[in-house]
């Protein structure tokens, strides 16, 4: 999936804290959600998004210490 404002792929990063997380447009989130749903990944979202400097507003779903960054970046097989 990629970012429709800046047309770059989304990415999972990871936190060693935090665990993998992915920081994406707010008004990507419903899309996003449908396909983390579908294939039956464990999430949460932030109560809160983040606009900077007027850009549209963030927002970062997170998949926990226990999700696997590398295996929710290359979806389903």
């Amino acid at each position: 999936m990629i970012d429709k404002k800046t047309e770059a792929r989304l990415h999972v990063k990871s936190d060693v804290v935090a665990g993998p997380f992915l920081m994406l447009p707010l008004s990507q989130l419903a899309r996003v959600r449908e396909l983390l749903d579908r294939h039956a990944l464990r999430y949460w979202v932030d109560s809160q998004a983040i606009s900077l400097d007027g850009k549209p507003a963030k927002v970062v779903i997170n998949f926990g210490r226990t999700g696997d960054a590398a295996r929710i970046q290359a979806g389903p097989r």
